[in-house]
């Protein structure tokens, strides 16, 4: 069992760092231990992904983790905890769709973010598997905000209107979608 982690917020200087791939052939007690780590921290919080950097570990590593019954999104599917390691993405459509996104590194603030719809991952799990699969709707925003904090990139640098902010309370007292 894991320990629950410091989650680091804005203005940390790791979350402006690109993070090193993880050596897929040399997945060791260490690297184990710190997946077990980054599992409990997000168990810990209310949030549905968590990536290595948000917890001041420069590796390619994500854990996402759903629970569609507290999931506020239209499109959430349970996923249960899944570990990508040096995960990457692509389009498999232009469909986009703009919905406000929260951060564990970014408490209270929410913005609206454009992300692609539909999307084909591939990772590496725990035991250095490849695996690719195609996700759709809040799973594809998920995988594509945590692949951001992967290369340095906080959610607040993709909000492009000008009043595309709100505070997790306002978002609840006026129902917007979150």
């Amino acid at each position: 069992m894991g320990k629950v982690l410091k989650v680091r917020e804005v203005g940390d200087p790791i979350l402006c760092t690109k993070c090193k791939k993880v050596d897929i052939k040399n997945i060791n007690q260490e690297l184990l231990e710190e997946i077990e780590d980054l599992k409990e921290t997000l168990n810990f919080t209310e949030g549905f992904g968590i990536a290595a950097p948000q917890v001041g570990l420069d590796k390619r590593i994500v854990i996402i983790q759903v629970n569609k019954e507290k999931c506020t999104y239209n499109n959430c599917e349970d996923i249960p905890t899944t570990v990508m390691i040096n995960p990457t993405w692509r389009k498999l459509s232009q469909e986009t769709e703009t919905e406000y996104e929260g951060c564990l590194s970014v408490p209270s603030i929410r913005g609206k973010v454009e992300r692609y719809t539909n999307i084909e991952v591939t990772y590496y799990n725990e035991q250095g598997e490849k695996i690719i699969k195609q996700v759709k709707g809040f799973t594809a925003r998920d995988i594509q905000h945590e692949c951001d904090h992967l290369d340095g990139i906080v959610f607040l640098e993709k909000v492009k209107e000008h009043n595309g902010f709100a505070t997790k309370e306002m978002i609840n007292k006026f129902k917007l979608r979150d």
